[in-house]
């Protein structure tokens, strides 16, 4: 995991910066954490004082939909990362902006597997998503060729009439009938 630090450093090509935006098929995919803000870290990291745990921010790829906030942050998905990885069951989800704090860890646990294990997590959670998301496309496109079918007989139905009155020659009473 990449550090960003508040510090001065050489300017790099916004396509290089790993703060750079997402570009073509990455803004519908590709949820991911790109590095820990270090100027949100505590101040005493490395102190006598250093805290036993802490938030640990650490900044997404894009903007987080609604979607994949509410998922995130559901206490559930905490617990499945304790699990896996062993980490503190106070362990927290909280995504603020385009940040993902991660509350009652340290940069410790994060190296340890935390961050692969919530990077992993990301991944998993995009593609239940995006699945979702196409099965809803392909049931809107369902109902779009039901529609259309539909509309196509209604259309061949009142084409079919007509209100020459030489076309009613057929008919007993002299009436053209409905359909």
């Amino acid at each position: 995991m990449t550090i960003v630090s508040t510090t001065s450093q050489p300017t790099a090509s916004p396509a290089s910066s790993p703060l750079a935006p997402p570009t073509g098929a990455d803004d519908r995919r590709g949820l991911r954490l790109l590095s820990v803000l270090a100027s949100g870290l505590p101040a005493d990291l490395g102190t006598i004082t250093e805290p036993a745990a802490y938030t640990v921010p650490a900044v997404f790829s894009r903007q987080v939909t609604h979607e994949e906030r509410l998922r995130i942050e559901d206490p559930a998905v905490a617990r499945r990362l304790v699990e896996r990885t062993g980490a503190d069951a106070s362990l927290a989800l909280v995504v603020e902006d385009r940040r993902l704090l991660i509350q009652n860890t340290t940069l410790r646990r994060l190296e340890d597997g935390l961050a692969a294990a919530i990077g992993e997590m990301l991944l998993e959670l995009d593609q239940d998503l995006l699945a979702a998301q196409d099965r809803r496309a392909a049931e809107a496109g369902a109902r779009q060729a039901v529609e259309r079918t539909r509309s196509d007989r209604v259309i061949q139905a009142a084409a079919r009439i007509s209100f020459d009155p030489s076309s009613a020659a057929g008919s007993d009473d002299g009436s053209t009938g409905s359909r």
